[in-house]
């Protein structure tokens, strides 16, 4: 339970280091209880999100990252208008976007390359100063999880 909690960064790093090394050298299965998603995510091959004493899902992280979305670019910079949002949501790679704070996140329908997103940003008069690819992170499966479960469809319309 938390078995890095409150401990500094070389003992946390010595204990998952410990933990990995036990479940490949005996064999064994470590059942791990945090809150830490990252921490989970490196440790886990199975991961399960437990909320209310339900499970909400189970499964390797790579298969629950995937349930969260897929490929991301996240574009940092100047001059993320609406009518810019409008032109990049229009995109046929282009599941969604949002911008916010000088950080544009758009989500990709696959591995689509995001020079052409870059280029079109750029056209428009946006001034990019960097550009991450990414997949959605556990933390972010952990919170469309919760999301998902504090908003129940109860197939009722408002």
């Amino acid at each position: 339970d938390e078995p890095t909690a409150g401990l500094d960064v070389m003992s946390a790093a010595d204990v998952r280091t410990d933990l990995a090394s036990l479940a490949a050298r005996e064999g064994v299965t470590v059942f791990l209880t945090t809150h830490n998603m990252a921490e989970a995510e490196r440790l886990c091959s199975q991961v399960a999100v437990i909320r209310a004493g339900r499970l909400a899902a189970v499964g390797h992280p790579d298969v629950l990252r995937a349930r969260a979305g897929g490929p991301r670019v996240e574009i940092i910079g100047k001059g993320f208008s609406e009518q810019v949002l409008d032109l990049v949501r229009a995109r046929p790679e282009v599941i969604g976007a949002e911008a916010q704070n000088g950080r544009m996140a758009i989500e990709l329908r696959d591995e689509t390359e995001s020079a052409s997103l870059v280029s079109l940003l750029v056209g428009t008069g946006v001034q990019v100063a960097e550009v991450r690819r990414g997949t959605a992170s556990l933390e972010d499966v952990f919170v469309t999880l919760m999301q998902e479960d504090e908003h129940p469809d109860t197939g009722s319309v408002d």
